[in-house]
């Protein structure tokens, strides 16, 4: 692919990531200063016509949704030079400046349980917004959602998404569909294996309940550290873990598609649990207090043994 200095009135800044379909660039545009995230359309071979007709609905698709925890793409067009379709969509960095995904947090290790309940609530709200809008993302997991600076999940890569309605298929000019890297039974189906749902691993049609399921599958990587099976006892392995997982995983890996949910739940689920520990403490101590209030106004000699208890409760001299 030849170098890219500039692209539609934007420097090249540096090369973020490459994938199967497309490379992505930082880029800033030389006059206004803003800074981008460009796709470049890269895959070369007797299906890239194809691809690239996939490529620029999955640029239609974006520009037509709007969600915080959406990447959206602000201009799309054909490198003149290059003659590379490409998308210029929103910048997602960390706090440090650099791409992060839950794949690389993963591998480094910096994934905490408190983090991963805040992006849950992210992502529960971003897929409930694209299945409003009759869209099916199909491929959502580790490596396709990226962390903000703010600490946010925002989920990426629509390239293999499906429109269940008619007329935005239509518009979009989205009539044919896209084939991966999985495969069940002799049949080629969308997604990545580690993540199909039950349904899909036989050969249905992905729906939102099966990105429901993506979801649990990714959730549960980060918290235990292994892949979720179905027909297995890995639910066991949540002892020991705030105990919202239970309902989350129990709502999002159903067997049953039509069983699977998105249970609401706070991010600060085990902070709550805490205030609830340090509520019934105080509740506990009440007696005490009262004892120790009794005692001195009836004149009684408080043991020494106590008095740093007495302290604690601020009774004046």
């Amino acid at each position: 692919m030849p170098r890219l200095d500039f692209v539609a009135g934007y420097r090249v800044v540096r090369l973020l990531g490459r994938g199967g379909m497309a490379d992505v660039y930082e880029v800033k545009h030389v006059q206004l200063g803003l800074r981008r995230a460009m796709k470049v359309f890269t895959a070369e071979g007797e299906r890239s016509d194809f691809l690239k007709s996939r490529f620029l609905a999955e640029g239609r698709l974006l520009a037509r949704l709007d969600h915080p925890r959406l990447v959206k793409v602000h201009d799309c067009g054909v490198d003149e030079e290059s003659g590379r379709p490409y998308l210029m969509m929103d910048l997602v960095l960390g706090a440090d400046g650099e791409p992060h995904t839950l794949a690389s947090l993963h591998k480094e290790r910096k994934v905490t349980e408190e983090k991963l309940l805040g992006w849950y609530a992210d992502l529960a709200e971003a897929l409930a917004y694209i299945h409003s809008a009759g869209i099916v993302h199909r491929d959502v997991k580790l490596s396709n959602i990226l962390i903000d600076a703010d600490g946010h999940a925002v989920l990426s890569d629509f390239g293999v998404s499906r429109v269940s309605d008619g007329r935005l298929r239509s518009e979009l000019s989205i009539e044919a569909t896209m084939v991966t890297d999985a495969a069940t039974a002799g049949k080629i189906v969308l997604g990545t294996a580690n993540y199909l749902a039950p349904e899909v691993r036989r050969g249905d049609a992905a729906t939102a309940a099966s990105d429901l399921y993506a979801l649990g599958v990714t959730l549960f990587r980060l918290l235990t550290g292994v892949w979720y099976e179905p027909d297995t006892k890995a639910l066991g392995l949540l002892d020991g873990y705030d105990p919202a997982w239970r309902g989350i995983f129990a709502a999002l890996l159903a067997d049953d598609p039509q069983n699977r949910s998105l249970p609401p739940v706070s991010r600060a689920s085990r902070r709550k649990w805490l205030w609830a520990i340090a509520v019934l403490v105080v509740v506990l101590a009440m007696p005490l207090a009262v004892w120790f209030m009794l005692a001195r106004t009836s004149g009684k000699n408080v043991p020494v043994s106590d008095r740093s208890a007495e302290d604690l409760f601020f009774y004046p001299r």
